[in-house]
C-alpha cells in the first residue's frame, strides 16, 4: 500500500469520525429537554406533585380522629301523650346517642292552650302554656336515668291539644362549641284528640 493511499485512509476516517461526532451532537441538540413537573413539592409523597395528586394526608386522617369533636351530641326526645275530658298526661325520655355526654338538657313543652297542674322539681313554668323541664344526665348512648311524667288539665276542655317538644339548651355546664348533630330528631310535635287514646313520638 502506498504511502498516498494511506494517509488518504487516515485522513477519510477521521474526517468520518468528525461528522459522526457532529451528528451525535446535533442529534442532541434537537432532542427537547425532559418535561419538568410543575407544582410545589409533596413531602409526604416525596415527589413532585402532579396535576390529579390527593393532598398531602394527615396521618390522623385515616381515621377520621383528627376532626372528632368532642363537644358534639345527637338527642331525640321519645314519649306518649293521652288526653281525655281535659286530663292531659305527658311521659317524655330524652335519649343521647352521643358521641358526648351531657349533664344535663333542658327541654320546653309548650302546649296549644293553658294547662295546670302541679309540676315536678325538674320543671319550671314560663308561661300559662309553656314549660321547661331538665332531662337529668345524659351518657353517650344511653336514655336520661329518669323520665319526665306531668299530670295536667286543660281549662276548658277543648277537643284537642297540640303539644310541641324540643331541646332548648344542651347541658348546664356544657361547652359554648356543644352542638347537636341531628337537631331534627329532638323536636316533636303531638295532635292528641280528646279521645283517651295514647299517642307515641
Amino acid at each position: 500500500m502506498t504511502t498516498v493511499w494511506r494517509k488518504g485512509l487516515v485522513w477519510g476516517l477521521a474526517g468520518l469520525g468528525v461528522l459522526t461526532g457532529s451528528g451525535v451532537a446535533a442529534a442532541h441538540a434537537r432532542e427537547p429537554a425532559p418535561a419538568q413537573a410543575t407544582g410545589a413539592s409533596d413531602p409526604a409523597l416525596g415527589r413532585p406533585a402532579r396535576a390529579g395528586d390527593p393532598g398531602p394526608q394527615h396521618p390522623a386522617d385515616a381515621d377520621g380522629s383528627a376532626n372528632a369533636d368532642a363537644d358534639e351530641v345527637d338527642l331525640a326526645h321519645h314519649g306518649r301523650v293521652v288526653y281525655q275530658r281535659g286530663q292531659l298526661t305527658v311521659h317524655l325520655r330524652t335519649w343521647n346517642h352521643g358521641p358526648s355526654s351531657l349533664d344535663s338538657a333542658t327541654v320546653r313543652l309548650s302546649f296549644s292552650a293553658p294547662v295546670t297542674g302541679k309540676l315536678p322539681g325538674t320543671c319550671a313554668r314560663q308561661a300559662p302554656a309553656v314549660l321547661h323541664c331538665e332531662t337529668g344526665a345524659l351518657r353517650a348512648g344511653a336514655a336520661a336515668s329518669r323520665g319526665l311524667d306531668l299530670a295536667l288539665r286543660v281549662p276548658g276542655a277543648p277537643d284537642e291539644v297540640w303539644v310541641d317538644v324540643r331541646t332548648t339548651r344542651l347541658g348546664r355546664s356544657a361547652a359554648p362549641t356543644t352542638r347537636d348533630l341531628n337537631p331534627a330528631n329532638d323536636h316533636q310535635r303531638v295532635l292528641a284528640l280528646a279521645t283517651g287514646d295514647p299517642y307515641y313520638f
